[in-house]
């Protein structure tokens, strides 16, 4: 184990938020996540939108495929993952997780 890896271990111990991570088909997963929610403004002509998409970093170690349409649960709210999620890292220990709001009935 690398030194970088007890560093991102110990991070997400202190500072990560627990969430529920469930795959689509698959059985639920208490993590813990990093959220991050950018604010992106799309201009459109005189218009301009704002997207709400929430990011989550989440260790590798805790989920190893994330896939499109698998859904985290944070503060009371679901997200679905959208795309294909990245590796926030070089060392590969952190996905980079890109999802919107599920929409309540």
């Amino acid at each position: 184990m690398s030194i970088f890896s007890l560093v991102v271990d110990r991070n997400f111990f202190v500072m990560g938020e627990p969430a529920i991570y469930t795959p689509e088909g698959g059985a639920p997963k208490s993590i813990k996540v990093m959220p991050r929610r950018p604010d992106e403004i799309i201009g459109l002509g005189d218009a301009s939108l704002s997207s709400n998409t929430a990011i989550f970093d989440i260790r590798v170690a805790e989920i190893v495929n994330p896939q499109e349409g698998d859904t985290l649960l944070f503060k009371g709210i679901a997200y679905v993952v959208q795309g294909s999620p990245v590796y926030q890292d070089g060392d590969r220990l952190i996905w980079c997780v890109d999802t919107y709001p599920r929409e309540q009935p």
